[in-house]
Parts: structure tokens; C-alpha cells; sequence
């Protein structure tokens, strides 16, 4: 399961999932260039180029089933990496899509022009999340840093609200939680049935936008996923 991260993070966000995960399931958190484990190297500001990126990462697993996990940005990125696979041999492995925490394009319009506030509204923004710690918040120097990380990262979010989503016939499903600030009604969620002709639905889980980071809620999160993947995409056995 390929893992997509939010504006701002790193990859890392995706690491406690590793432990708790059933071996059906082998998490592959991606990094984006300019961010954690990738700092050193300089971003990426289309979103064509980056997903490109990502593809070619993706391609060293290519003869094993997989499916993509996308958490806010990372479920807009999502489309542009299927977009880019359209015609590679590795689109026929790709199983399952599960869009977190990100809006439908239609609904997504109040996420845009973040890029543009200032630092001090960037920040009031990203406060309603509660997912900066103290030690970012208390050291100037690291908190500029990270915004001008998530400065980068919204930008990157209006090119892919301003996309336009193909229909896919791979199963889709959605997951949010139900006090998140940026998704007040259920339907910007649900909305995301249109883009394929295999929807699984949509659920709703407590907790704000980052809402895995509660350990109770990820095991959740974690056993949905174990059971969809147990009831759609594993072979069924045979009887002897």
C-alpha cells in the first residue's frame, strides 16, 4: 500500500502503521522531494512532474498488486499518479484507491489560495488542525521552515483542485473524520462516487483532519482497510 502524505508532513506519518498492519499489507510510505527523508533535495512545483516522480518510485514494485492511499493533498495526488499510469503495464496491479480527508474538486474550493496568506494566516489555518507540536511552535526558526513547506504544499493543492478527474472502473473508497474543519457536511466526501464505477462507500471516523493519529481511531482505519482487502481483493481459497 503506497501512502501519500498531507501538506506539510513527511512521509514518517505513515510509519506507525507498519506495526500494526496485518502481513496481508506491506505500507510503503512515499516521500516528496524537499521534505523529510528527500530535505535535500529541491521541490517539486507542478504537479505533473511530481507525480511523475512518484510513478517512477512506484515502478520498482510493478509486478505486485497494490493499492493507493492518499491523506489530503495525498488524495489529490492520487488521480495525477493514475493519470500517469494510464498507459503502463503497472495500472492492471493497482487495486484499490482510498481517498482521506480530501474533499471532491466540486467541494473543494474553500481549500484554495492558502499559498498566498501571509505567515500569520498560513498559521492561523494550519492551528485548527492541532497537529503542530510545541516544539515547532516555540522555535521560530523551524516554524518558518515548515511554512514555507506548507506554503509549497498548498500551491500544489489549487493545481490539483483546478484539475479535472477522469472515471476509473478501480474500487474506490473514502474516509474522514467527522470533526475535521475542512469537510462540515458528508456529501463533499461522497461526492468522490462519481469518479468510478466500483464505489465502496464512504466512512466516517472520529476525530478531526488528521484523525489516524489517535491510536484507537488508526487501528479502526487499519482493520477497515485489512477487511476490504480481505473481502475484494485477496483470491478466494480453495476447497479441497
Amino acid at each position: 500500500m503506497f501512502c501519500l502524505p498531507p501538506a506539510g508532513c513527511n512521509a514518517n506519518i505513515y510509519f506507525p502503521w507498519k506495526k500494526q498492519v496485518s502481513d496481508d499489507i506491506n505500507i510503503i510510505p512515499l516521500e516528496y522531494p524537499g521534505h523529510g527523508t528527500k530535505l535535500s533535495q529541491p521541490f517539486i512545483n507542478h504537479v505533473d512532474l511530481l507525480a511523475e516522480h512518484l510513478m517512477n518510485e512506484m515502478l520498482a514494485y510493478s509486478d505486485t498488486p497494490f493499492i493507493l492511499f492518499g491523506h489530503s493533498l495525498g488524495g489529490g495526488l492520487i488521480w495525477k499518479i493514475l493519470e500517469k499510469l494510464q498507459h503502463h503495464p503497472m495500472l492492471q496491479q493497482l487495486k484499490l484507491i482510498m481517498i482521506s480527508s480530501r474533499p471532491e474538486h466540486d467541494y473543494a474550493q474553500h481549500l484554495t489560495q492558502k499559498h498566498l496568506l501571509n505567515d500569520q494566516d498560513i498559521l492561523q489555518e494550519i492551528r485548527k488542525y492541532n497537529y503542530l507540536p510545541d516544539q515547532v511552535l516555540n522555535n521560530p526558526s523551524l516554524l518558518q521552515f515548515c511554512l514555507k513547506v506548507i506554503r509549497h504544499d498548498f500551491a500544489l493543492s489549487d493545481q490539483l483542485i483546478a484539475e479535472k478527474v477522469k472515471q476509473t472502473s478501480i474500487p474506490l473508497m473514502a474516509f474522514y473524520g467527522k470533526d475535521d474543519p475542512d469537510i462540515p457536511n458528508a456529501i463533499m466526501m461522497e461526492a468522490w462516487q462519481k469518479h468510478t464505477t466500483a464505489w465502496l462507500g464512504c466512512q466516517i471516523l472520529s476525530g478531526n483532519h488528521f484523525y489516524f493519529t489517535e491510536p484507537r481511531v488508526l487501528k479502526q482505519l487499519l482493520q477497515y482497510i485489512q477487511d476490504i482487502v480481505q473481502q475484494h481483493l485477496m483470491p478466494p481459497q480453495s476447497i479441497l
